[in-house]
This record gives C-alpha cells, structure tokens and sequence, in this order.
C-alpha cells in the first residue's frame, strides 16, 4: 500500500453518486499469495471501494484500473497480514482497534460509525472490505514503527543543508505542485498506465477531487497526502515533471511519463523567486563556560569553521557546554543576539561575551536567504523522516513480494 493512510474513505459518502447494481457472478479465484487466496469477490468489493471513495464514475477504463489497482493492493496486504501475524512478530489487530479508525473516519464526515457503513453498503461496499484494509495498515504501520521508528535518525546537518538547498533555490521559481505516481516498468504497463492516467484526469476535469484520486490511486509516498508535494524548487523536480510543470498554469493538470512511470502532475501556484537581499534566517547554536575559561573560548572563536565539529572543539574546556538555539528569522531574535551575530559570517562565532560567572560565544551555523521560501526546521526534518520510512517500508514490502508465491489468474 506504500504506507498509504485511509484518509480516501473519508471522503464525503453522501455526496457521491450511487453505483449501478452488479449482477451476481460466479466466483473464483483472482490470486492465491503465499497459501492465502483473494476471490474474483475480494477484488470487485475493493475496486468498488477505490471508485466511490475517490467519487469517480466506472467507466469500462476505470473499472479495469480500479480492478487491477484493488488486486495489486489486496496481494500486498496479504504480505503485510501474514509478515505481521507470524510468530516473530505476531501483531494483532482487535477489533476494538477497527473500530476506532472507522470512527474517526465516520467522524470527519459528521456521521456516525454505523451510518458511515450504512451509506458504504448503499455504494455496494460491504464493512468486511473497509475492515480488512483499516486491519492490514494498521498492523504494518505497526511493524514499520517499532523497526525503524526509532532508528531513524534525521540529523541536524542534513536539517541544514536542506534548509541551505532551498535557500539557495530561493531566489528562483517555486511551485506548488500535487502528483498522482502509476508506476511502470514494460511497455504494455506503460500504455495501459497512460490510459487510465487520461481516464482520471477526464474525471478530475469534471469536477472529482484531485486529493481523493491520489490517496487511492497513486503508488508515491505522497498519496497519503492527497498527492501534495508542497512547494518545491526546479532543482527538486525531475526534468520530465519540471517541463511540464513550466508550461502549466495553476489549476492546470498535465500526464507525464518518466523511467518509472506515469505521472499526473497538477500545479496548484506557482511564486517567483525571491530578491537576494530579502529576509535572512540564521541557524545559531551557543556555547558557554565559567567566566576563567574565557581565553579558551576565545581560542576556539578565532578558529571557529561552522559546526560539524562543535563538541570536538570544546573537549577539554571544564564546564563547557553547546545549546542549540535553532533557526530563527534574524527580525525575530533579540536585539541582544541580533547585535552580538552583526556582521558575523556564516560558519563563525561572536566575541566572547562574560556575564557574571558565565562566558559565552554564538555560532552561527548558517544564514539562508529566502524568507518564507525556506521551510522551518520542524517541517523539513518531519519530511526527510517520511521520506526515509516511505522509502523503509517500500523496500521491505519489495522484498516480501520477492520472496512469497504469488499466482495470478
């Protein structure tokens, strides 16, 4: 599922319109994934689901994309069930915990549980088929946090030197750009995935939400999100995305096809870069010591070249300590710190100041230039986080489909 959430099936039900009724057929088996197998029913009960929620009519195209979609979604909750339940991990999903997922769902569209499903049934979509979904994610969530939750580790460099990009990038276009990911990988894929992509832009253009498409049937990280990649630079897009995206004008959709695949890319808004000379955010850490040590911070402050090496530079210096003061607009500081870091560079320190008993020195990590073009700390280390279990979660999945017998029919 690509760590996908089940923000789709909030959509409004109410709203959509009513599915036409499907006759009874014969069922059979659609794959069998390791010795579990998914019925011709599984799969026509999963495509319905991925059509109402994104509120798009099913058309022949788009009914054989949401049946290929549900199988391929079906196969790879079977993996992630069966990895979760065996007996190294063995996660379990109550149905309490069920439960409270379709409440909250249920909740963003101001109904209750009950009326929730009642309105899904209407749609042809019976509660087992929501329920298996919400139980797969749930556990698989489950094994993602508490193998790589912990360990994941966004460093403050890599903070700063995504902050640095985009300051960099600051003073060139951005653009505010949503996307819908169908990969591919042979050439009967890609034709087919280039179909259906003109078959949900066909929908969006009539007036279906581009973030309900996205949460079902786009295969990027970003789906969760309802496709939403934020503001990006030129330098962050990938060449076939970024010619399009140059030619749109906002609220203009376009289909592109990359090495991997088939895109939809929608700009949202596009904002020019910014002047050079505009806002300036400033990166700070402080160190301080006893007020004796004075010459000895005065030594590091003449040699002073960034922070990388911080604790490195302070080894020795009794009572020496490093605080993180974090990234500020230098208009938002104090006027104590604005004039102690006057006319510093980036990568050096200010005087040495003594208050009482305390001597102290601001390093100033980094300047970045772009205002409100730059993202906040929080922001960027919460992105390159997601990315990297995105990127965990896929690569484990990837390996488990591998490994399994999977046999399609």
């Amino acid at each position: 599922m690509n760590w996908k959430t089940l923000c789709a099936a909030a959509v409004a039900v109410s709203a959509l319109a009513v599915l036409p009724a499907r006759a009874q057929l014969a069922e059979s088996v659609a794959a069998v994934v390791n010795d579990k197998v998914i019925s011709t029913y599984d799969v026509r009960q999963r495509a319905t689901l991925l059509l109402v929620s994104a509120g798009l009519q099913p058309t022949p195209e788009l009914q054989q994309r949401a049946n290929a979609q549900a199988l391929q979604d079906l196969i790879d909750e079977e993996l992630e069930l069966g990895e979760t339940g065996n007996d190294h991990y063995h996660i379990t999903v109550s149905d309490a915990d069920v439960d409270r997922r379709l409440e909250g769902i249920a909740q963003q569209n101001n109904l209750t549980k009950d009326a929730f499903l009642q309105q899904l049934a209407q749609q042809g979509v019976g509660a087992d088929t929501l329920r298996h979904q919400i139980r797969a994610d749930t556990a698989w969530q489950r094994l993602m946090s508490g193998l790589y939750g912990s360990r994941i580790r966004v460093s403050e460099q890599e903070i700063r030197d995504t902050q640095a990009r985009a300051a960099a990038s600051a003073t060139r276009p951005r653009y505010l750009v949503s996307e819908i990911f169908l990969p591919a990988s042979n050439p009967q894929q890609f034709q087919d995935m280039a179909n259906g992509a003109q078959r949900l832009m066909e929908q969006m253009q009539h007036g279906v939400p581009f973030p309900a498409v996205a949460r079902q049937f786009s295969a990027a990280p970003s789906a969760a999100a309802g496709g939403d990649m934020g503001w990006l630079a030129e330098s962050e897009l990938q060449p076939e995305i970024l010619g399009a995206v140059q030619r749109l004008q906002p609220n203009q959709m376009a289909i592109v096809q990359t090495p991997n695949g088939i895109y939809i890319v929608a700009l949202r808004e596009r904002r020019e870069g910014v002047a050079a000379s505009t806002v300036q955010q400033v990166s700070l850490r402080q160190i301080t010591a006893p007020a004796e040590r004075r010459a000895q911070l005065e030594r590091i402050q003449r040699r002073m070249q960034g922070c990388n090496n911080l604790d490195q530079s302070i080894t020795g210096i009794d009572g020496a300590e490093i605080t993180d003061l974090g990234t500020a607009t230098e208009s938002d500081l104090s006027e104590a710190i604005r004039t102690r870091i006057t006319d510093v560079p980036s990568g050096g320190a200010s005087p040495v100041a003594v208050d009482g008993d305390q001597a102290s020195m601001i390093v100033v990590c980094s300047r970045l230039t772009g205002g409100g073009a730059v993202p906040n700390r929080d922001e960027i280390e919460d992105r390159l986080y997601q990315q990297e279990m995105a990127m965990l979660s896929e690569r484990y999945l990837r390996n488990l489909r591998r490994e399994a017998t999977i046999i399609t029919r």
